[in-house]
């Protein structure tokens, strides 16, 4: 069985992980922390806004984790 993590941005994909096995919250975190927070820019509000300064994730349980709430809150911009 094999899992994939994607983070899209409006010209496609810029991260991808696929690996054997099931997504767990160390996965996810350290995909957020290596692939994707590099990556980001810090919110600013309109019209001075940046290019990927906004994250949307859809309802999964563990996107309401804390840390990884501090994660993209914090580290990301």
């Amino acid at each position: 069985k094999y899992s994939i993590l994607p983070a899209l941005d409006y010209n496609g994909v810029m991260a991808l992980d696929i690996f054997e096995g099931t997504v767990n919250k160390e996965k996810f975190i350290s995909f957020l922390r290596n692939e994707v927070a590099p990556k980001l820019n810090p919110y600013r509000p309109y019209p001075n806004q940046l290019p990927r300064s906004k994250v949307v994730m859809d309802n999964c349980q563990i996107h309401h984790d804390d840390e990884i709430c501090q994660i993209i809150e914090v580290e990301c911009g």
